[in-house]
């Protein structure tokens, strides 16, 4: 756009000293024609054969005007200029080729002109004669301004073309850059793992670089979760041990060793979920069927509480996903459902939906549930509120810390049969 209009002054300028230069060109062949008329006589004096023709020399007020004089006693004018005095020369004017002078003013109706001026001496003669003639400087506006608007329109229509240019060039030029969008986003989304696509030369470093750095995360990730697990193992054994020998002890001391060993096996097992969940909630790409995996996880519930005949009743539809790890929503769950098995009388319901981007699983039972004022220090790590039923009493605290980390949230409620209902947020992926 800057480009344009200084092409557009540019332009014009160049325009108007065209047209001026040609309108001087004009008057200086009335001036030759005016000379071609001159008589001189023998003593050295001079006449005027006769008025040139042009008619515009003719016309009151027209502003084309033309003077000889010998600044004496002889003067001649045209019809134009009748008894008004011509204009005088006014700052010296301007200097021409051939020896004209060339100045702006004003005629005798306030009129613009614009003259020319020469002093020559005509073979023969004894005297200098002065030629001044003008024309009226509207000609050379008047051409200015056509050209202008035609020069603008122009420019105007060059502009928007280039616009269009420029949109679609740039348009076509970050075709590639969308499609890594799109495709990273699709990663994100969970519906792919690397980036797929035939790009451009340009950005293929850039896709390789992405791709390794995807699969160097996925890989970290795994030997941390496999360093994780040969840690508990690690620990589960000695702990074992620990608890056997509390067992041949027997009395206060024998009991005081398996409290302590529970506590630490509590605060070990507490610990290593952290570990293990620590970052899946920036995990990209990651995802989950919930459908299935609740399927699989009612499976093994019941067969684990078979003496207490739980029914499990499951409303979630196929094409609800979890936006994070397969592993981290099966420990949620598992928690919650096997908690929710504990209590039962005799059924608990698993339900879920999507809303704004939000996954919504409640796990609710018929059991004798929990107290409202009870309900927030039952989340808390090692909270046991009934000591007759087995636990460690970190299995809510586990799937709150998980939800957490994905930005989620747990809470308990009253559910409709007068149990517990667990109502777990997370992120959810789509279809």
């Amino acid at each position: 756009m800057v480009a344009l209009a200084v092409t557009f002054f540019v332009l014009t300028g160049l325009f108007r000293d065209t047209v001026t230069r040609n309108f001087d060109i004009v008057l200086v062949d009335h001036v030759d024609e005016l000379l071609s008329l001159i008589d001189v006589r023998a003593d050295g004096a001079t006449s005027l054969r006769r008025h040139p023709v042009d008619p515009r020399f003719v016309t009151p007020g027209s502003g084309w005007y033309w003077v000889i004089s010998d600044d004496a006693s002889w003067r001649e004018s045209s019809a134009s200029l009748g008894d008004n005095p011509f204009p005088s020369l006014t700052n010296g004017g301007h200097a021409a080729d051939g020896g004209f002078r060339t100045y702006p003013a004003l005629d005798y109706t306030g009129r613009n002109i614009r003259v020319i001026s020469q002093r020559v001496r005509p073979s023969g003669g004894n005297r200098e004669l002065t030629f001044l003639l003008s024309g009226p400087a509207v000609v050379i506006d008047a051409a200015v301004d056509r050209f202008n608007g035609a020069l603008l329109l122009g420019l105007l229509a060059l502009g928007l073309t280039l616009v269009f240019a420029v949109v679609i060039q740039v348009s076509f030029g970050l075709q590639p850059l969308r499609a890594v969008g799109r495709s990273l986003a699709a990663i994100r989304a969970g519906r792919s793992t690397r980036l797929e696509g035939d790009f451009p030369e340009e950005l293929a470093p850039l896709a390789n670089e992405l791709n390794a750095l995807l699969t160097h995360n996925q890989q970290s990730i795994q030997r941390t979760r496999e360093r994780i697990d040969d840690l508990a193992h690690a620990l589960k054994t000695p702990m074992a041990v620990l608890k056997n020998a509390a067992e041949t002890i027997g009395g206060t001391e024998g009991d005081a060793i398996r409290t302590q060993v529970a506590a630490m096996g509590g605060s070990v097992e507490h610990h290593l979920s952290r570990a293990r969940i620590a970052g899946t909630g920036d995990i990209i790409g990651a995802r989950a069927a919930v459908k299935p995996l609740v399927e699989g996880l009612r499976r093994t519930v019941s067969q684990i509480y078979a003496d207490r005949n739980v029914e499990i009743g499951i409303d979630i539809g196929d094409d609800l996903i979890f936006r994070g790890e397969r592993q981290d929503l099966t420990e949620m769950l598992g928690n919650l459902m096997d908690n929710a098995c504990k209590w039962a009388s005799g059924r608990i319901h698993l339900s879920a939906s999507v809303e704004k981007g939000i996954l919504e699983v409640v796990v609710e039972d018929d059991g004798p549930g929990i107290p409202a004022n009870e309900r927030e220090a039952a989340l808390d790590r090692g909270a046991r509120l009934d000591g007759t039923t087995p636990g460690s009493g970190l299995g809510l605290a586990i799937v709150r810390d998980i939800a957490k980390l994905y930005g989620g949230n747990l809470e308990l409620a009253r559910s409709a049969d007068g149990g517990v209902a667990a109502r777990l947020r997370l992120p959810a992926a789509a279809p």
